[in-house]
């Protein structure tokens, strides 16, 4: 894919267009993507069982963040070429959030929230998704859905925000979030264990290296888990 990048003040300019007439008019080879991710789209909200007008019900938005987020994550790298590289580039994640399915934003946060479409690179709604899955991936879409499917859109918040001066540590992140499907999702939302346990890590991994740790990544992260259980 030859990906288009699009500053903020041009990012801004499309946006205010969509906003007041809902054009929509991506460049001719940006077609197949918009129809793919609409497909991936509805195709999120059919296997949850709801319609556009639910996502905000309940629970809907982060299975539709987590189905959607996983095929997203796939189609982009399988078919054009998303990488590390590309994913970290915010302008990419402009155009094709105000130029190719704004309309998807649009269902997913409404038009009051212009984060989500172009204003905070972190906020990005495409972007966020893309890092959430890249961060917890699993090997697979199956076993990656299974480490996720009973967090929140609080984990997604905690888990892509937190970016080290390094970058992120991929293999420890994907840990971590093994580690936290193991354990019984409403005592670790109730006791906030995934927020407490990676600002611990925050200020353990000044001083320490997780993967020269007693059984490296998964040994560190254990004993984080186990600073909350004493």
């Amino acid at each position: 894919m030859d990906w288009i990048e699009l500053k903020k003040d041009s990012a801004q300019a499309a946006f205010d267009e969509y906003f007041i007439n809902r054009k929509i008019d991506p460049a001719p080879q940006f077609a197949e993507l918009r129809n793919d991710l609409c497909m991936l789209f509805d195709n999120a909200l059919s296997d949850i069982g709801i319609t556009s007008e639910e996502i905000s019900q309940k629970n809907n938005s982060y299975q539709l963040d987590l189905l959607f987020g996983i095929k997203l994550y796939s189609t982009l790298n399988e078919k054009y070429g998303m990488n590390v590289r590309y994913a970290a580039t915010d302008g990419i994640w402009r155009y094709i959030s105000v130029c190719v399915v704004p309309d998807l934003v649009e269902k997913r946060y409404g038009l009051e929230h212009p984060d989500r479409f172009w204003k905070k690179p972190k906020r990005l709604w495409l972007r966020v998704l893309w890092w959430y899955i890249y961060l917890s991936w699993q090997g697979s879409e199956e076993e990656t859905y299974n480490v996720l499917k009973d967090n929140s859109t609080d984990e997604i918040l905690q888990l892509v925000d937190r970016c080290g001066r390094g970058g992120y540590r991929v293999d420890l992140c994907r840990t971590l979030m093994r580690k936290n499907s193991e354990l019984d999702p409403g005592e670790r939302r109730k006791n906030q264990i995934f927020r407490k346990m990676l600002v611990l890590n925050t200020a353990r991994v000044q001083v320490l290296e997780p993967e020269l740790s007693s059984g490296g990544n998964k040994g560190y992260v254990d004993s984080l888990y186990e600073y909350f259980q004493k």
